[in-house]
């Protein structure tokens, strides 16, 4: 392992004697800014044991700086990952922390830096880590968060690896994809997998009221997966919906993988492309397109009457099933990122400038904050077996003409 050297043992110590800013007042609108996304560091969270979790994570090479070693004459990286465990009832207490450095001296080949991290969880319920990785090279820095659950059977007491046996961020998978599912219980042989074979309605406009239906846990299916030493075989499922896997069915915990779209989250077919322009569009408008024969005959119409002409159609189709595949990997729930409240109003208004994050809720913002002309949407946190991700937005009718105006600079 390379010495850290004196210039970095200093930088550690500035590091590591700064005090967090309070979480909640953090404008952390970066995390839905598309050209800062190979800059995050992927996470994801494991409890190895009743008192320590593992951190895996991957950074990609392409968002670190190389710089030239005078003693060896190679690049290399010099960044370092660190951790902060918060309380969540109280995000100004510091639980722990830990570290790692991360170091690479190839700089001619894009890569994945992979590791982990260990830190005492011991003792909790819920808490939220924040991760942060120093660039030293270019001094620079970047956060995210992760939630973390000690309660007994929830998601992260179970881990998703690829076929190759790389830890898995977003526990979704394609048809194509096999995987295995690792548990901290290496006693048990099998896992129970409830299967739900559901559609969805997408959201509806922020004006709006919506009754919060209630989801019908029994499932279509159940079945089992056979576990040796904590691991399945490797699992494949060609079949889309939510697969639920459970050590005990008497539990309401779990880890859940979803199989949405063959080609999610990109927008590959037409079905795809004439569902998620519903948010654009008047209900007579969107139901007569679907009733036409030639579905890609009736979306090209749509975009080239509202843009007037081809050039224009060609540059608001980008923009918006850019904003549609984004959302697709920002805010997957137990349905697909589009269909969120998250991803409507991502979709229509794009990245908010400000987003403020609490325990149970996400305040996003257009415009200057504490601008009065400014828009403001607040998500709660919905709690939910399937997924951390689920969030709904708080409604009001006093988005209804603002609504209306952000429709129409879509089609005029």
């Amino acid at each position: 392992m390379r010495l850290v050297t004196k210039i970095s043992v200093i930088i550690l110590l500035i590091i590591f004697s700064c005090r967090s800013e309070k979480i909640s007042i953090q404008n952390i609108s970066y995390l839905y800014d598309v050209s800062m996304q190979s800059y995050l560091p992927q996470c994801v969270a494991y409890h190895k044991n009743d008192s320590i979790t593992a951190i895996y994570y991957t950074v990609k090479s392409e968002s670190l700086m190389y710089v030239k070693e005078l003693n060896s004459g190679k690049y290399t990286t010099n960044a370092i990952l660190k951790l902060e465990l918060y309380n969540t009832n109280d995000l100004k207490k510091q639980i722990d922390t830990a570290y790692t450095k991360i170091v690479d001296d190839d700089n001619q080949n894009l890569k994945e830096l992979n590791g982990f991290i260990d830190i005492k969880t011991s003792g909790l319920e819920n808490a939220l880590l924040k991760i942060t990785l120093y660039d030293i090279n270019k001094h620079t820095s970047v956060d995210t968060y992760l939630n973390i659950y000690r309660q007994r059977d929830s998601r992260q007491h179970f881990l998703m690896l690829s076929s190759d046996s790389l830890p898995v961020y977003n526990n979704e998978a394609s048809s194509n994809e096999s995987f295995f599912i690792q548990t901290e219980n290496k006693s048990i042989q099998k896992l129970w997998v409830r299967y739900y074979n559901r559609v969805f309605p997408i959201a509806t406009p922020p004006y709006v009221e919506s009754k919060i239906s209630t989801f019908d846990f029994s499932p279509d299916s159940i079945f089992t997966v056979s576990v040796s030493n904590g691991k399945t075989d490797l699992l494949r499922f060609n079949q889309k919906g939510i697969y639920f896997f459970q050590t005990d069915t008497s539990s309401k915990y779990g880890y859940t993988v979803f199989r949405f779209d063959e080609d999610y989250p990109y927008i590959t077919n037409v079905n795809q492309m004439m569902e998620s322009i519903r948010y654009i569009t008047e209900k007579k408008e969107y139901d007569e397109m679907w009733v036409q024969k030639d579905k890609k005959n009736a979306v090209d119409a749509f975009w080239l009457n509202i843009a007037g002409n081809e050039i224009r159609a060609k540059e608001l189709i980008k923009k918006y099933y850019n904003r549609v595949q984004e959302a697709n990997e920002y805010f997957p729930s137990f349905i697909e990122g589009w269909k969120t409240d998250k991803g409507l109003v991502y979709i229509v208004y794009g990245p908010p400038n400000v987003v403020y994050k609490s325990k149970n809720s996400e305040d996003w913002i257009y415009g200057e904050d504490r601008n009065m002309r400014s828009i403001r949407f607040t998500f709660f946190k919905m709690e939910n077996p399937f997924t951390d991700n689920d969030y709904q937005l708080s409604r009001s009718n006093s988005y209804k003409d603002e609504w209306y105006n952000a429709v129409e600079n879509w089609r005029r």
